[in-house]
């Protein structure tokens, strides 16, 4: 059985008779703009959200879950909790995830594609020790490990993508514009969706980009958001196969500066994808990536110049594509190098370096403040807080396959862990990890649990809203 014909099925056992089965309804907007030109976005409050693998959603409570007995969900409309097995599920989205305090110096992208933030304590030939906010002792295979990438010391997140659009304003009247809805921000007109993040240092700005048409967003950093307006900022102009650069300076009366363009590494036919924007003020250089491959990097010859503190995206193009954002992240740090998110294979340990050097060789160790590199039968000594990156030597060993209870944990604040699912309850969450053992946390913890970990995700058009409807009671 397959998609929403099996998913009626097992709904129409499970509540009663009256259940009138699936039918999809478009969303309307969360409110209708006024003539204001800053409009603060309400918040959302529809609960836990269940996604299905083919796009279906069900709001509710996830009451407990474990392989003997498989996913138990409430339902306000249906009488008994619904139970589900993993083969159908896509991801689960918790709306009140408890903040995770982090001052992290270093990120950990696994081989498995997890990533941890958190500090490296110790490095030899077979083991890497990692503390973390939840656990500050680990240790665990060096094989295990694709990067480290080490964040400056003032490193800090300032915004999390939360789950709700408190803080985000619209300055627009169009009310088929910008409207959230299921942590997701999406727009099917021209409109403008800003927020005040008060930048002052270097940033990166990561979010999931997704579209069901041809579309053209504009994206201003350091914007000027007294007006909701770019005002003295740069502009990325995203496109499906391109991105542009451009400075707009109101106060110099210039036309913009435009710096160019670059196609977008992202293969024809898919339509959701992970961008990065890395601003390092120091350098004066702005950065893209699409799922960490970079795009362009491109450089202001007369420094840094755009001087506001707040990001806006404009949707530009009447042409009733439907683009959506979510995922939101915003980090801030000072230095003059950015954190690194791309990954080359080798067969050698590849370091980088503060001044974008690189040298390749075997590590031996990080003990005291130092990293030992070995080059043919020289043996380096190198400062730690002089590499930014170390990309290690690709793993000749394939991945193993995956079970149907494997699952991903996304937190706040950044990082994800995946793990075979013991049990859920309102208490604990456990589960074993084939890089760490067992673990647990607190539900609270947990922003979003992901399944089928190998399925693709594709973005599902937002004018959609593909809720199970009619569970009686």
């Amino acid at each position: 059985m397959k998609g929403n014909a099996a998913l009626f099925l097992v709904l129409s056992c499970l509540v009663l008779p009256g259940l009138a089965g699936v039918r999809a309804q478009q969303p309307g907007p969360l409110f209708f703009v006024q003539p204001a030109a800053n409009v603060p976005m309400a918040a959302s409050v529809e609960g836990d959200l269940l996604e299905f693998v083919d796009g279906s959603l069900l709001h509710g409570e996830l009451k407990g879950m474990d392989p003997a007995t498989g996913l138990h969900w409430e339902n306000p409309s249906a009488r008994n909790p619904i139970d589900f097995g993993p083969a159908h599920i896509d991801s689960i989205r918790f709306t009140h995830a408890a903040a995770v305090s982090l001052a992290p110096t270093a990120q950990l992208r696994f081989v498995n594609g997890d990533d941890l933030l958190g500090s490296v304590t110790s490095l030899d030939d077979d083991r890497l020790g990692f503390s973390t906010w939840f656990a500050p002792a680990l240790t665990f295979p060096r094989a295990s490990v694709q990067t480290i990438t080490f964040l400056s010391s003032n490193y800090i997140v300032l915004y999390d993508g939360s789950g709700d659009a408190r803080g985000w304003n619209i300055g627009n009247r169009n009310p088929e514009s910008w409207s959230f809805h299921d942590g997701t921000f999406s727009s099917s007109s021209p409109g403008t969706l800003g927020r005040e993040f008060k930048l002052s240092g270097s940033s990166t700005i990561e979010f999931d980009l997704g579209w069901n048409d041809s579309f053209q967003l504009l994206v201003s950093i350091y914007a000027d958001m007294d007006h909701l307006d770019s005002g003295s900022s740069y502009i990325l102009d995203f496109t499906p196969k391109e991105v542009n650069l451009r400075l707009v300076d109101p106060t110099r009366q210039t036309p913009p500066k435009n710096y160019g363009s670059a196609p977008l590494p992202n293969p024809a036919g898919k339509n959701k994808v992970h961008v990065t924007i890395q601003s390092n003020k120091a350098e004066g250089t702005v950065a893209v990536f699409v799922d960490n491959v970079l795009a362009k990097r491109w450089k202001d010859e007369n420094g840094f110049t755009a001087n506001g503190g707040g990001i806006l995206f404009q949707q530009d193009w009447m042409t009733g594509a439907t683009v959506q954002l979510s995922h939101i992240k915003v980090s801030q740090w000072q230095g003059r190098y950015e954190p690194e998110t791309t990954f080359v294979a080798t067969n050698v340990d590849v370091l980088r370096f503060i001044n974008h050097d690189q040298a390749g060789g075997k590590i031996a160790a990080i003990k005291d403040g130092k990293l030992s590199l070995a080059m043919g039968e020289t043996l380096l000594q190198i400062p730690l807080p002089r590499v930014t990156q170390i990309n290690f030597a690709a793993s000749p060993a394939p991945a193993p396959p995956r079970g149907p209870w494997e699952v991903r944990a996304r937190f706040p604040g950044g990082g994800s862990l995946s793990f075979q699912l013991q049990k859920w309850s309102d208490k604990e969450v456990s589960g074993r990890s084939a890089i760490f053992g067992s673990l647990a946390f607190q539900p609270g913890q947990i922003r979003q649990l992901e399944f089928n970990l190998d399925h693709a995700r594709i973005a599902t058009p937002a004018v959609i809203n593909r809720e199970f409807e009619g569970l009686d009671e």
